[in-house]
């Protein structure tokens, strides 16, 4: 290739990505606005730090250049390095959840009117994250010194608005000083996991999709932490108002005792303690439920410490509480023994599959997600919601199994996973599994809505299929500088139009909100599953999910 010809795609590539940056900047001020209008005290100044923190994330993309080339064996290949994501994902998921939900400007109480403080503290976290990674960039630049000044005052600027407005988030015992000390607690813990992730998992995240992920885990964990110190607080806790919000408690304590067993484990086989003979044999087994099961003992028992509710006697009871809860569980097991069967017989031709059908065969299972998560919304959200932390604690079960080559069915797993990674898959993990399903669990577990629960398993599970196939097929006209084709897009939008319609008619929904709205939320999806470079299985769920939650 050329210069001119580098140099004109080099152009047509900061192009592409500041029209995708674009994108959740004017969703997060939309959201913003629409969170902060009328305004109260509280609401204005966070508010105005969202539109700041929107308006700082364009002259990010602007000013900077997407790659990072001082560490090219960290951060995944094949992409930008995700910082606007990083600044902007969370604080958008969260506020779309305070703008579909009757409670958003409630005062901080336990359970579901969590969403004022996860607004504060995502807000704080988005503002030092995007402050860090700007300072980076200027460190060797000529105005080092005027660029630093002004950055660092404008973040303890937002900082102080933040730990204002998070007085009333933390309870009265809290003033502005513990406020503030609260924010940056939680963004040294999210920067120093995001770090740890980067060093001991290269080439497998961006910055942007490690940050999004740490800035979740930091939520979560201040949520639980302040549950905990008010049952510490409390001699009689009230189990009549935790029963309706144990749901959002069990995921909290999954999420943790997850992370936490990871981590031990990955550092206990980082010893050498077990050689590869034992690893592979029931000492490796052995190890890896001992781990696991260890974390979980602890995590029900906090559970049940907290909500003064038996953990297991309510999960029994969500399970086979109803006769639709059995329905949809039997359901979900004969879609799952008939997808079992077509890949027993179909597994023994993946070797010789053309490149299309091996895409095929990748892209079947979105539309198994869609065949398995619309009826579960429909006739048993309580169980779909438990059913996804389930899943997703097995996914991490079996990735350790995996990546850590531990029990006799570890060379098995790997064999299976093998066959449908994609370049994403470049580091010691295989995400694409984990960003499909969190990409169909994140709206649900957000709630507050109908279809735009299921904007996971509409954009991937419905969308993203046609998408792909129609670009294979039909595609000849690309967007400029990526392989994906427009012809692609045009399929994506009008099966996800399509697809919501169908939603629409089956819950009988959709009342007052004309279809050309839909239409634009199609669209716009589409151009941003076009135009990114991030894990589209992360990014698009969420800000369609935005979007949805963001109609008039």
């Amino acid at each position: 290739m050329t210069g001119g010809n580098c140099g004109s795609a080099s152009r047509q590539r900061r192009q592409r990505l500041f029209y995708e940056a674009c994108i959740p900047a004017l969703l997060l001020a939309l959201l913003a606005c629409r969170y902060g209008v009328p305004p109260n005290s509280n609401s204005t100044v966070l508010c105005a730090v969202a539109l700041i923190l929107s308006l700082s994330s364009l002259v990010l993309r602007l000013v900077w250049s997407s790659e990072d080339s001082t560490h090219p064996h960290v951060y995944r290949p094949g992409a930008d390095d995700g910082a606007v994501w990083g600044s902007l994902l969370v604080p958008i998921s969260v506020l779309a959840t305070s703008v579909g939900a009757a409670e958003a400007s409630a005062d901080f109480i336990p359970g579901a009117s969590r969403l004022y403080p996860a607004i504060v503290l995502s807000l704080g976290m988005s503002v030092t994250f995007t402050a860090h990674y700007q300072w980076s960039r200027i460190r060797k630049t000529a105005l080092y010194v005027e660029a630093s000044c002004f950055i660092w005052a404008l973040w303890l600027a937002c900082t102080i608005a933040i730990g204002y407005a998070g007085k009333a988030a933390l309870g009265d015992t809290f003033g502005l000083v513990q406020s503030i000390a609260v924010l940056l607690i939680a963004s040294a813990a999210q920067h120093a996991w995001r770090n740890e992730i980067l060093r001991s998992l290269p080439r497998s995240f961006t910055i942007g999709e490690a940050a999004v992920f740490t800035q979740g885990l930091a939520l979560v964990a201040v949520d639980f932490a302040i549950q905990m110190g008010y049952r510490l607080q409390t001699d009689s806790p009230d189990s009549e108002y935790w029963e309706p919000h144990m749901h959002v408690l069990c995921l909290e304590a999954v999420v943790l005792g997850l992370w936490m067993a990871g981590s031990v484990l990955a550092r206990v086989m980082a010893t050498g303690v077990l050689g590869k003979r034992a690893r592979r044999g029931v000492p490796g087994l052995m190890v890896l439920g001992s781990v696991f099961g260890g974390f979980g003992v602890l995590a029900l028992a906090l559970v049940s410490y907290i909500s003064q509710i038996h953990p297991i006697r309510w999960i029994l009871a969500t399970t086979f509480g109803s006769p639709a809860h059995i329905a949809v569980l039997a359901y979900w097991l004969a879609l799952l023994a008939v997808a079992g069967a077509v890949y027993a017989v179909a597994q023994g031709d993946v070797s010789e599959s053309t490149k299309f059908m091996l895409h095929v065969k990748r892209k079947s299972y979105h539309v198994l997600a869609a065949l398995m998560f619309v009826p579960g919304l429909v006739y048993a959200r309580p169980l779909l919601y438990m059913g996804f932390a389930v899943a997703v604690a097995g996914f991490v079960v079996a990735e350790c199994m995996r990546a850590l080559d531990l029990g006799p069915c570890s060379t098995s797993i790997d064999a299976f996973m093998r066959r449908f990674i994609d370049y994403r898959d470049a580091g010691p993990v295989v995400t694409a599994h984990f960003y499909l399903l969190l990409g169909c669990a994140l709206p649900v577990w957000l709630g507050h809505g109908s279809v735009s629960n299921l904007a996971g398993v509409l954009s991937l599970g419905i969308a993203d299929t046609a998408a792909s196939l129609v670009g294979m097929k039909l595609g000849r006209v690309r967007w400029p500088g990526t392989a994906k084709t427009v012809e692609g897009t045009v399929g994506f939008c009008l099966s996800l139009l399509a697809a919501i319609g169908v939603v629409l008619w089956l819950l009988k929904g959709g009342e007052g909100v004309g279809w050309y709205w839909y239409a634009l939320v199609s669209v716009v999806v589409g151009v941003l599953e076009a135009l990114t470079e991030q894990n589209d299985n992360l990014v698009v769920p969420l800000c369609m999910y935005a979007l949805m939650q963001a109609l008039p």
